[in-house]
């Protein structure tokens, strides 16, 4: 599925803007607060359900009004034209697809495969094993679109069995620890599933990228081998003294390795982003072998990669024909995708001026 065009109101500082898009790259040039980052909000916002700078979407409505518009008309080769829409006013959200409501986010999420690039990508390999977790269910959601409601289901339950043992009513834990141990068997065999589906893509980006030492990616379920019903009992005691439940897919992480160690205490901070751009760019392109093609959101060009990591990473994107959404500041920044299709975009005060 590709973006023809875009249509915001209210956005930040973008007070209205209509946009066609190419099917390659789009680089937005401006300077600082222009509404470039904003843009990319906006199209994470319409495909996620909120912004990737934060879950309160009340902050990217521009100030002095009550809400904010984003809406696109998309092209599926299978689906034909879709219009898609995401309205908010005052707290209350709407969704449209071809002007029809639509319940669930995940349905619009399903549709395009999101990478968000950002100048913090490297967070993915040295931050919270809770980023692992964001990028192991995004892609085993676009795998098993009922992923995400068994995550759902597993996050409910657990957020009842932790309510149980902190207020010491044991009389209904089992129930929710049957609950807890079915449904994070699911999630855990959908995780493990999609992960060795993506592994060897993974290895053979981190191959290409070159991070100059050897690095491997490896999946933990959250707890050890065995039948999480027996690790729940075998933790009981300790979930009852802590008053939450320390075993679980909750628990799980992608281990990222170097050199045999942590990747924390290996790598630089520049050979993180490398290792993170090589995890977005294999679920891309696991993604396109199953005819899934991602949308690249990609903030502040060249500060992800070096030139000589840039024009590997972007080869590697040509090679897959993804669609590219990016922000600069420097204009010089298209000569890192210079043999791709581009279209520039002027911006400045949240107003867009096309450079074919």
């Amino acid at each position: 599925m590709l973006l023809e065009r875009l249509d915001l109101l209210n956005v930040r500082n973008i007070a209205a803007a209509q946009l066609r898009l190419h099917t390659g790259v789009n680089l937005f040039v401006g300077a600082n607060g222009a509404g470039k980052t904003a843009l990319l909000e906006a199209v994470h916002l319409l495909f996620c359900g909120r912004s990737f700078r934060s879950n309160r979407t009340e902050s990217l409505v521009r100030h002095g009004e009550t809400g904010l518009s984003v809406a696109a008309v998309c092209r599926d080769e299978q689906l034909g034209a879709l219009r898609l829409a995401h309205r908010r006013d005052r707290g209350r959200v709407e969704l449209r697809r071809d002007a029809q409501p639509v319940r669930q986010a995940s349905a619009i999420a399903a549709l395009l495969p999101i990478q968000p690039l950002l100048p913090d990508v490297a967070e993915l390999v040295f931050g919270l094993p809770a980023l692992r977790r964001q990028w192991l269910d995004w892609g085993a959601f676009h795998a098993q679109p009922a992923h995400a409601a068994t995550l759902r289901r597993y996050l409910r339950a657990l957020r009842h069995r932790n309510a149980l043992l902190r207020e010491g009513e044991m009389a209904t834990l089992a129930q929710w620890t049957e609950q807890v141990a079915e449904l994070g068997e699911q999630v855990a065999a959908a995780r493990r599933a999609y992960f060795e589906q993506v592994a060897p893509t993974v290895k053979e980006c981190l191959m290409a990228l070159d991070a100059g030492v050897e690095v491997t990616a490896s999946y933990e379920p959250g707890w050890p081998l065995g039948r999480l019903t027996d690790a729940l009992a075998q933790g009981l005691e300790r979930d009852v003294r802590t008053g939450t439940t320390n075993t679980g897919p909750h628990r799980a992480d992608v281990r990222i390795a170097a050199q045999g160690q942590a990747a924390a205490g290996v790598l630089s901070r520049g050979q993180g982003k490398i290792v993170a751009s090589a995890l977005r760019l294999a679920q891309a392109r696991h993604l396109m072998a199953n005819e899934k093609p991602s949308l690249f959101l990609i903030d502040d060009v060249g500060a992800e990669l070096d030139a000589a990591h840039s024009e590997r990473f972007f080869g590697l994107l040509g090679e897959m024909a993804c669609q590219i959404l990016a922000t600069s500041a420097r204009p010089e920044a298209a000569g890192a995708m210079s043999e791709l299709p581009t279209r520039l975009f002027h911006v400045e005060h949240g107003e867009f001026r096309t450079q074919d």
